[in-house]
């Protein structure tokens, strides 16, 4: 009988050693802190969110660029012509068209109206930095250019889907979030463009969100 006894006792030790031994363990490998975890959601929800919304700019975010693009071929013909890159007239008569598709669908004017500015003056910085090129490097001007009436058909066009886009995006543009999602969307496309078009492309977004 206490044989037995001292022998429950000793497996009653040994099995208390075993468990404060596998309990230290796990403490030490940092397996038990699961509480500072909880909060990892929120962060990938936002993530996410972030995300979402990047994606939903990409449609506008490709005629940003199919625009930015075409102040190349009105800069050559500018160029070629003499005409001043500057053209206030014009300007305004694609912001108030753009201004009466926008209020005619629905879309929010002022933002229509101030992506279209930035449009306009993204296209102009690219023209002034290939003008600044052209002028110091002779060589590189253009010898011909393209058709300007066609080339500014192409610009409506882009417009036009321009002010229809928005009105899918408009309400990012007033969400919190925009500056994070235009950030992405940026990111997303400037690795094609070249260190002037990539000035231009931030330019072309500088006043999408709601401030």
């Amino acid at each position: 009988m206490e044989r037995h006894t001292r022998t429950a006792g000793r497996r009653t030790a040994m099995t208390t050693a075993v468990l404060l031994s596998l309990i230290a363990t796990v403490v030490g490998s940092g397996l038990v802190a699961a509480q500072p975890a909880i909060a990892a959601p929120a962060a990938a929800d936002t993530t996410t969110t972030a995300g979402t919304d990047a994606g939903r700019l990409s449609g506008v975010g490709d005629l940003v660029v199919s625009r930015l693009a075409l102040a190349e071929p009105v800069a050559e013909s500018k160029w070629l012509s003499g005409k001043p890159i500057a053209d206030p007239a014009r300007e305004q008569a694609v912001v108030d068209a753009g201004v009466a598709r926008a209020r005619a669908e629905g879309v929010d004017p002022d933002l229509v109206t101030r992506v279209l500015r930035d449009q306009i003056a993204a296209s102009k910085l690219v023209q002034r930095g290939l003008f600044t090129r052209w002028t110091h490097e002779p060589w590189s001007a253009p010898t011909t250019a393209p058709d300007l009436t066609a080339v500014r058909t192409q610009i409506t066009q882009i417009d036009d889907d321009l002010v229809d886009r928005l009105a899918a995006v408009a309400p990012i543009a007033a969400a919190p979030r925009c500056a994070h999602a235009v950030d992405a969307e940026r990111h997303r496309v400037e690795s094609g463009l070249d260190s002037l078009q990539r000035k231009g492309l931030h330019v072309a977004w500088s006043s999408f969100c709601d401030d």
